[in-house]
């Protein structure tokens, strides 16, 4: 059953009593509040954390933080209740319910201890409507981003200092940037003319100043180097009360300027011809009462002359022409002149259609404005025009809006028609294309070959479709599919030839883009797995029709994961790319450098003559590593190994000759790395005995097949037994006994190494326990730690884990590790040994002497032991510079405060002289060989 905390109460009060209230009282809370006892286990839930994870109360209480949270494990709950008490924590992860739903939430903690037990309390806060919302608001702004970048005119917003903050795409266009961002912190002395960027930044101070807006028609350069106007609003940007900017946008006027320019001179001349006039001619005033009208044909009056002289719009023409003609009027008086305005007037001739053109006239500065309307039938002309509408709507719709180049050539190839597109394309929006040939529009090269397939196409009078490459105005490549269609006349005689080009660029970079991502790797841009085995196979292919050599190589980094671990993936991308460079440059350029994927890299060497060349190139490539890598500011040194297969001597096949050169890479690296080797039958064998034994080891813990014997330290000044080092041991059904030199490497490779490592300290944690019960003195029981262990992310709490469930006390314990591991870069081993240590256990260095030994590397890690390699002591009494080595460990040992261990001692001799230099400790088969827990028991029980 969960074990309730209980609640501090008064001596008079009722602490079960307290505790309900208090139970009560965070069932009304809002967010769900769960307590973890210290078994793992909650020990309270809300009805908040009920309805939420869509579990019973009962349910829950049964259940910790792994069952309703993916991401925390049971020893981070262990860490969690064994740290500080009163010590809070948030975490950011998420909870999944019954249902499998995933809720993604924060949770709020805090560490407490009552009576003696550890509880931790936690608060669970639902974040999905707060990620909901922050999504929508990014949505939200990208919504006014987009809106801002559709808006056909510029916008900007400049500081006070006229910098630009933040501008639309229309305005980069006309600034000549690629994007909005290149706009920000510049000004427009960036990217116009000196002048023109004056005179924007004066009337921004202007705007500042005066603290309203303000609308200026201004100059501007647009993006093809022509002045045009453009009419500006501008405002000032208060912010706190304080103008800190301007705001503004503006648009192209000038074909409206252009507009009224040309009205101006036409108003000017009609003044002098109006009473030439074949159609109807009003003046009125601004009310609309007629003033005056000349007209040659009264019956296209609304009524007579007379009748209509005094009177209004109003009380002549229906509501819908009325408000039409003061819409004209009220643009007449402001801009001076309305034109195209239709109205529809009841004549004795029936309904009939003018437009109005309308001028306004003043006759003395003070007076109010009257208006010259020019009223001209156009009842036929709008019919007509209808029907003409009607028919260029369908066809505009389809050519003038068609995203193709649509063009159309007389018989000697002269441009009758280009739709927009091709204008546009090629420059030629201003000028048009009429009469222009092909070599006009497209240049030399393209016009001569579609001039060439016009003239096939009036020949034949068949259609012709061909692939053209071109250029347009703004040098950019495109990619056409053109039709040439001819046109018949009623004789069926070719009359013009109609081009019709779809731009598919598109699709052919498609199609390239595909092609890449097929046979090429992303990374590097070098053939991939799949194209190098395409190109393998044709190597063959030709090396057998002409008898020939050829070569396959491997080449793989050396210690490539310890550069991606340390310095992080993009250091390691960084260096793949290089390493192709590397290789490229190593071979001859018809030879193929592939990346096979990660860090391993193959090669196909054709026309070889013999094995000696494909010698030249490894050593070229270990070359090419000789030199040093800079990645993110660092130096980097990296090596490689490299195996060769020769076809046909080593197979004729291309499965087999990759096989092969793969075993080959891998006998390089396993000779110390920073090699290259050719392939032999027996790396085959070994390759299949390696297979094997994986195998058989995966199996041999459940099998029972792995055991641990000790071998038993002693003190050499009193022969007493004070350790004992932990020995795996492999019985294997068929082999016998296996060496540990030869599964350890090969549960490292597997990725078994910490399981057997767990399954090690697990079984010597129980006999250190067994063995230091009743003694007076503590035994310790040393186990090895492979570097993997180490490099490992829970090994620490592995260890705490294991101490704990078979009571082992820390003190019983010391690992021991290999020198190997004292070149440790990014201090992972550091703080890992640290930990091991800070919790009672000791570290000892392994088979010293025989590795990468540095005083800088004893200082700088907690040793307690040093491990002389049983190779210095069997030659101590009769080698002179082996003793004397042993007495300088010794010397180095007692400096730093650190005992040594002397492995192997065998005789009586090498005992005593050990003795006699002070070495403290020893074992070997002078006083004992490695023994079953059960013979060690008993030999040396307490």
């Amino acid at each position: 059953m969960p074990v309730t905390p209980t609640i501090a109460a008064q001596p008079d009060d009722d602490p079960n009593l307290a505790w309900v209230l208090l139970g009560k009282g965070l069932d009304l809370y809002q967010d769900a509040v769960l307590i973890l006892g210290e078994e793992g286990r909650f020990v309270y839930v809300n009805d908040a954390a009920t309805r939420a994870l869509e579990y019973s109360r009962e349910a829950l209480l049964t259940m910790g933080p792994p069952d309703i949270d993916p991401n925390i494990s049971r020893e981070r709950c262990q860490e969690i209740l064994q740290s500080p008490e009163g010590q809070a924590f948030v975490i950011d992860t998420v909870h999944k319910t019954q249902s499998g739903k995933q809720i993604a939430v924060q949770v709020h903690g805090v560490t407490l201890r009552r009576e003696g037990r550890l509880f931790a309390v936690s608060i669970v806060r639902d974040m999905s409507e707060a990620q909901r919302m922050q999504e929508a608001l990014q949505q939200r702004q990208q919504y006014w981003r987009t809106l801002l970048d559709e808006f056909p005119f510029f916008v900007w917003l400049k500081d006070e200092h006229s910098r630009l903050l933040a501008a639309n795409i229309a305005y980069a266009r006309v600034a000549r940037v690629a994007s909005t961002a290149e706009l920000e912190g510049r000004t427009e002395f960036d990217f116009f003319p000196k002048d023109l960027a004056e005179t924007y930044v004066a009337d921004d101070k202007a705007v500042m100043a005066a603290g309203v807006a303000h609308y200026v028609e201004e100059l501007y350069v647009d993006e093809h180097g022509q002045r045009r106007w453009m009419e500006v609003w501008k405002s000032p940007l208060h912010q706190h009360g304080k103008v800190v900017g301007t705001v503004g946008y503006s648009r192209d006027i000038t074909d409206r300027k252009h507009t009224e320019s040309e009205l101006q001179k036409a108003l000017a001349f009609a003044q002098g011809v109006i009473d030439a006039f074949p159609d109807l001619l009003f003046e009125t005033d601004r009310e609309g009462r007629y003033l005056n009208i000349w007209t040659r044909n009264p019956e296209l009056l609304a009524a007579s002359r007379e009748a209509l002289l005094g009177r209004t719009l109003q009380e002549v023409l229906s509501p819908e022409s009325v408000a039409i003609a003061e819409m004209a009027f009220a643009e007449a008086e402001h801009k001076g002149v309305s034109l195209g305005h239709v109205i529809s007037v009841a004549t004795s001739l029936g309904p009939r259609w003018f437009e109005l053109s309308v001028s306004q006239m003043r006759t003395s500065v003070d007076a109010r404005p009257h208006f010259i309307t020019v009223s001209r039938d156009v009842t036929q002309r709008l019919e007509l025009q209808d029907e003409l509408t009607l028919r260029e709507r369908e066809y505009r719709t389809l050519v003038e809006n068609s995203p193709d180049v649509i063009a159309r050539f007389d018989l000697q190839f002269g441009c009758r028609y280009a739709n927009p597109v091709l204008l546009k394309a090629v420059g030629r929006l201003d000028t048009g294309a009429l009469g222009c040939s092909p070599h006009a529009l497209w240049g030399q090269e393209v016009g001569a070959k579609l001039a060439q397939h016009l003239v096939q196409v009036v020949d034949s009078k068949t259609p012709v479709e061909l692939e053209l490459q071109w250029s347009d105005a703004l040098g950019r490549r495109i990619c056409s599919l053109v039709s040439l269609t001819p046109e018949l006349d009623d004789d069926a005689s070719v009359s013009s030839v109609l081009l019709v080009g779809r731009d598919i660029g598109e699709l052919k970079a498609y199609q390239d883009k595909v092609h890449q991502m097929a046979f090429y790797d992303a990374l590097t841009g070098m053939p991939n797995r799949v194209l190098f085995h395409d190109r393998l196979a044709q190597m063959l292919k030709d090396a057998a029709y002409h008898r020939a050599q050829a070569g396959v190589m491997v080449v793989d980094l050396d210690r490539f994961k310890q550069i991606n671990d340390t310095m992080g993936h993009a250091a390691g991308d960084a260096l793949l790319k290089e390493v192709s460079l590397r290789l490229r440059a190593s071979v001859r350029t018809y030879d193929t450098v592939a990346r096979l994927g990660g860090d391993e890299f193959g090669m196909l060497l054709p026309k070889i003559h013999t094995g000696s060349h494909l010698a030249r190139v490894a050593g070229k490539v270990k070359t090419a590593f000789n030199q040093s890598f800079w990645l993110e500011g660092q130096e980097i040194f990296v090596s490689c190994s490299v195996g060769i297969a020769v076809y046909p001597t080593d197979s004729e096949t291309a499965e087999e000759l990759l096989k092969y050169a793969d075993s080959a890479m891998y006998s390089a690296k396993r000779s110390g790395r920073n090699s290259f080797r050719f392939y032999s039958r027996d790396m085959t064998e070994h390759a299949q005995q390696r297979l094997t034994l994986e195998f058989d080891l995966r199996r041999a813990l459940q099998r029972g097949e792995l055991a641990l014997h000790y071998q038993p330290k002693v003190l050499l000044a009193s022969g007493a037994t004070v350790g004992c080092e932990a020995l795996l041991r492999w019985t294997h059904p068929r082999l016998g006994q296996v060496s540990p030199e030869l599964f350890i490497p090969v549960a490292e490779d597997a990725g078994l190494i910490n399981q057997l490592g767990a399954w090690v300290l697990r079984e010597s944690c129980s006999t250190a326990v067994a063995w230091n019960a009743g003694a007076t003195q503590p035994r310790k029981v040393a186990v090895n730690l492979s570097a993997r262990q180490i490099q490992a992310s829970g090994l620490v709490a592995q260890v705490k884990e294991i101490v704990s469930q078979t009571r082992c006390k820390p003190q019983w314990l010391e690992f021991e590790i290999t020198e190997s591991l004292l070149l440790d870069e990014d201090g992972v081993a550091v703080k890992a040994l640290q930990a091991l240590r800070d919790m009672g256990a000791t570290i000892a260095i392994d088979d010293f002497g025989t590795g990468y030994s540095a005083l800088s590397y004893l200082a700088r890690f907690p040793i307690d032991t040093l491990k002389i390699d049983k190779s210095f002591i069997h030659s101590a009494t009769t080698d002179h510079f082996r003793a004397e080595l042993i007495k300088a460990i010794l010397s180095i040992a007692r400096c730093l405060n650190q005992e040594v261990v002397a492995e192997g001692v065998e005789t009586p001799e090498q005992a005593d002289f050990l003795a006699a230099e002070g070495c403290q400790l020893a074992q070997g088969f002078l006083f004992s060989k490695a023994v079953p827990r059960e013979q060690l028991l008993g030999m040396f029980g307490a």
